[in-house]
């Protein structure tokens, strides 16, 4: 076996049995052929609703992709199976909840026909030997009564007799209608509609647990209004009831006596045969409409380079799937392409964001990359990572398989139900349900993000990932450095600088100073800062003409120190535009000192900077667009997703008790996880998420 590229790692290594799309080899995904080779069960086998769904967005996620243009792919459907026609009863139901009866009495009073059957009885019952009768006879003394000189005289004989035999083409046809085609279908239906109701539970509970701005994008996503999702789900609730009444009935029909004669036997046709009964019988007639309402394709054999196209296709389509997710979640953060393309290998996508440029690469491998100040956040699709019914043990196993440490920080992007997740998903030593940097030692290198089309909260656990991916380094950067073309500025000049008063009175400090060589700025400028720092200029610039003076040897700084302020001013004056509603904030905004930054939008009252960790005395990079402690129920892994969606960096305390106190991402501290307000907080003291 060939080496691959890991996906997950972005090395070459073996692929491994049991997985399937996790490496990539030669433009293609490889798939779990070693499990097929040792005969067993394989993880391209496992279906789901799911896939189901995603499987409904290959075209517009193709078309979009055909396209070229970014806009096209951040408005690209995302969503399956949110329609009307879904949610109410189908066409095909409505016939079978109107023809229910007529099964019904077939499986009660069904047509036999008239059969022979041999058997041994005793003589008195004997009407009609059996031709072997005599020879039987002969050969087994046991059925002998009595011996005469005329010969024996028989106790039991072989006899003829007439049965009523149900084993009949129309009534095989019923019983495969009720199981495995009503059975099955109707539990698919069903699973599908709980799905879906979960989801639009999920919008209702947003409306009274999570942030407005969170709220407003999911409504956004979902592509209707509040009053619409409360109509939907009623919808849902309606559709759902009946269909588990059909359900109910034809899972009792399945212990009717026709049924149990039968013992399953099946028509082995997929498409109706017109019989005299079917026609003429209005019972049969009526289970034959069902039957082709229900009615399934002619299937052929697929060959083996047909089954890995269509394998391969569906890793394709999940790739483009989460690039979707990503190219929306980058749009709802106003970064806009410039130019309107999307990603290739070759040429990367350069997108003008709120705090600075965003590039998004996109690798052969159909990994995507989020670019922002040199700092790279690979975002990897896994579509099978978990199985639909993963408990612990696998979540452990397959996730523990998984390298600990890659190219920078990673995202697994993976298929599969969030509710379920985030049953199965223990504590915080497996990260395997939220981006966020909330391990009890700090950030891990590898988290994991589960994602379905059939659920509207995906887009924003990928959003605070892209989130954290974007904005986090800009806010690391910051204060910006001011250099000139050659590098850094001589020592002379900072003095000159730091030591020239030009911050105005009254507002927080304007330049900053973590060393002898260095200076940054921490604030535009005001009109007043500007005219003092003009004067300085041109005063140095005068003096590198002059005849002594340390400014003569370092006239090209001087000359070019303008510009290099004017470019620090420029990327510091990005970070003061509100990540909430866009609104830029004015310097005097600008609070705290050194390189901790606060600004707190008057428009909106958002507030995003930096705190201080009080163990390691790392920073940590916020986002809080309120000041409350919206629904402090809320807890366990992911609460923040639930809650913030992506208008969060680093997490807020778990124990929802004191507002404005973070978990820190480098050592993994809590500022409260000893104090009394912290003692049940889930994530510190060890209890289950919920």
């Amino acid at each position: 076996m060939t080496r691959a590229v890991d996906r997950v790692s972005g090395a070459l290594s073996l692929p491994v049995g049991g997985w399937t799309g996790r490496w990539y080899d030669d433009g293609h995904h490889v798939l779990d052929t070693a499990s097929a080779a040792a005969g067993a069960h394989t993880r391209d086998d496992i279906t789901s609703d799911d896939l189901d769904a995603l499987a409904t967005l290959e075209k517009p996620l193709t078309d979009a992709c055909a396209s070229g243009m970014w806009t096209r792919l951040a408005s690209c459907q995302l969503l399956a199976s949110h329609d009307d026609e879904t949610l109410q009863l189908q066409q095909r139901e409505q016939v079978l909840k109107q023809h229910i009866g007529s099964i019904a009495r077939v499986c009660s009073r069904f047509i036999t026909r008239l059969g022979e059957r041999v058997e041994l009885l005793p003589v008195a019952r004997v009407k009609r030997p059996a031709r072997r009768a005599i020879d039987r006879l002969a050969g087994h003394t046991e059925d002998w009564a009595a011996r005469t000189l005329a010969g024996p005289i028989p106790r039991r004989a072989l006899a003829v007799t007439r049965i009523e035999d149900a084993d009949l083409y129309e009534n095989r046809m019923v019983v495969e209608l009720i199981h495995p085609i009503l059975d099955g279908d109707l539990r698919s239906r069903i699973n599908l509609l709980r799905r879906l109701k979960q989801d639009l539970a999920d919008l209702e509970r947003a409306r009274h647990e999570g942030t407005r701005l969170r709220l407003d994008r999911l409504y956004g996503f979902w592509g209707a209004e509040a009053i619409n999702a409360s109509n939907a789900t009623g919808q849902a609730t309606q559709t759902l009831r009946a269909l588990e009444e059909l359900l109910t009935r034809v899972q009792t029909l399945r212990g009717s006596e026709l049924a149990t004669l039968l013992r399953g036997r099946r028509t082995g046709q997929r498409s109706l045969r017109r019989t005299n009964v079917t026609d003429n019988d209005r019972h049969y007639h009526a289970a034959g409409i069902v039957w082709r309402e229900y009615e399934r394709p002619e299937t052929k054999r697929e060959s083996t380079d047909a089954r890995h196209k269509r394998l391969g296709a569906r890793h394709r389509i999940f790739d483009d799937y989460v690039m979707g997710l990503i190219a929306r979640s980058l749009d709802n953060l106003a970064c806009v392409p410039t130019p309107d393309q999307i990603p290739l290998p070759d040429q990367p996508a350069s997108l003008d964001g709120p705090w600075g440029p965003v590039i998004v690469h996109r690798e052969h491998t159909g990994v995507t990359i989020v670019e922002s100040a040199g700092v790279r956040t690979r975002f990897v699709p896994l579509l099978d990572l978990l199985s639909p019914d993963a408990d612990e043990s696998e979540v452990r196993e397959r996730w523990g398989s998984l390298p600990s440490t890659s190219e920078g920080q990673t995202v697994v992007v993976y298929l599969a139900s969030s509710e379920h997740v985030r049953g199965v998903v223990p504590d915080l030593s497996l990260p395997a349900l939220s981006s966020g940097p909330d391990g009890q030692h700090g950030r891990s290198a590898v988290v994991g993000v589960p994602v379905s089309p059939l659920e509207t909260t995906s887009l924003e656990r990928v959003a605070r990932a892209v989130s954290i991916a974007a904005l986090e380094p800009a806010l690391a950067a910051y204060p910006t450095d001011i250099r000139v073309r050659r590098g850094k500025l001589p020592r002379r000049l900072v003095d000159h600088l730091w030591g020239s008063k030009i911050a105005q009175d009254g507002l927080p400090p304007l330049l900053d100073r973590p060393d002898v060589d260095h200076i940054r700025l921490r604030r535009p400028l005001t009109a007043i800062e500007q005219s003092r720092l003009e004067g300085v200029l041109d005063a140095l610039q005068q003096r590198t003409t002059a005849r002594r003076g340390w400014e003569r040897d370092i006239a090209t700084e001087i000359t070019q120190l303008r510009e290099a302020l004017e470019a620090a001013a420029k990327q510091v004056r990005r970070l003061l535009r509100c990540p909430g509603c866009g609104v830029a904030a004015g310097p005097e905004q600008v609070t705290r000192s050194s390189d901790i930054l606060s600004i707190t939008c008057r428009s909106c009252n958002f507030r995003w900077g930096h705190e201080r960790c009080g163990i390691c005395q790392a920073r940590i990079a916020i986002l809080e667009p309120t000041h409350d402690l919206p629904s402090p129920e809320v807890s366990g892994i992911g609460w923040v997703e639930r809650i913030f969606g992506r208008d969060a960096l680093a997490s807020p305390c778990w124990a929802r008790t004191v507002p404005k106190r973070y978990v820190c991402p480098s050592c993994g501290a809590c500022p409260i996880s000893d104090h009394s307000e912290g003692k049940a907080c889930s994530r510190c003291h060890g209890a289950k998420g919920t």
